[in-house]
């Protein structure tokens, strides 16, 4: 008895075939996240693989299809994963910014403060959102300015790095408070333009009381 061989293309593009018509009877394509194909698209598929004469050509382009749309999804997760992790990223980042114990300011180059954190609303007397859109000299003594602006001066170039001493006013010495210790009025401000040149992040620290007096430039 002669022993009849399964043709396994055959039996592959018979597959495809099934596939094909169930998809065009529930009226959609292999799910993915990124489109489907369309009905059309199926039907002139299915036809085409029930004809000879495009068959091989009709069943090679519909599996070329589904395994496009399998490294689409495929691609899709490692997006959704990437958008994750950059999301958890800017989140952790953010948070030491914004608590980290020492006083930040983003400022612009004409020095009115785009960002603060809540160590610098508490240094300067204002809460972070009251600060944004000000100048930094609005919140420093005037002895500060001239200071101010020779630092912004030097920092004209992307990447840029200066620092200069300034002061505080009286009234952002906040004598109300009853811990009894001494609130320094002097401060040293360490700036550095990004690399982009767009604004200027800017350290302000300090000095106490104890610390040798230098003169304001």
């Amino acid at each position: 008895m002669k022993t009849i061989k399964a043709d396994p293309e055959r039996e592959h593009n018979e597959r495809l075939r099934v596939t094909a018509e169930a998809l065009i009877e529930k009226g959609a394509a292999p799910a993915t996240r990124l489109g489907n194909l369309g009905r059309e698209t199926l039907e002139l598929l299915y036809r085409r693989a029930g004809n000879p004469e495009f068959a091989p050509d009709a069943l090679k382009l519909l599996h070329e299809l589904q395994t496009h749309q399998v490294e689409m999804d495929l691609l899709y997760e490692q997006l959704r994963t990437n958008e994750y992790e950059m999301t958890e990223e800017l989140v952790h980042y953010r948070t030491l910014y914004e608590l980290a114990p020492v006083a930040y300011l983003i400022v612009v180059n004409d020095g009115q403060i785009l960002e603060s954190n809540e160590t610098a609303g508490t240094l300067l007397g204002f809460l972070p959102p009251q600060l944004a859109g000000h100048p930094i000299t609005e919140f420093l003594s005037l002895s500060s300015h001239a200071a101010l602006a020779q630092m912004f001066r030097t920092l004209e170039k992307p990447g840029a790095r200066a620092e200069c001493l300034a002061e505080l006013p009286a009234h952002t010495l906040h004598e109300d408070r009853d811990d009894n210790l001494p609130i320094s009025r002097r401060l040293t401000i360490n700036a550095r333009r990004s690399a982009f040149g767009d604004n200027i992040l800017m350290v302000v620290s300090q000095i106490p009381e104890s610390a040798p007096a230098t003169a304001l430039p």
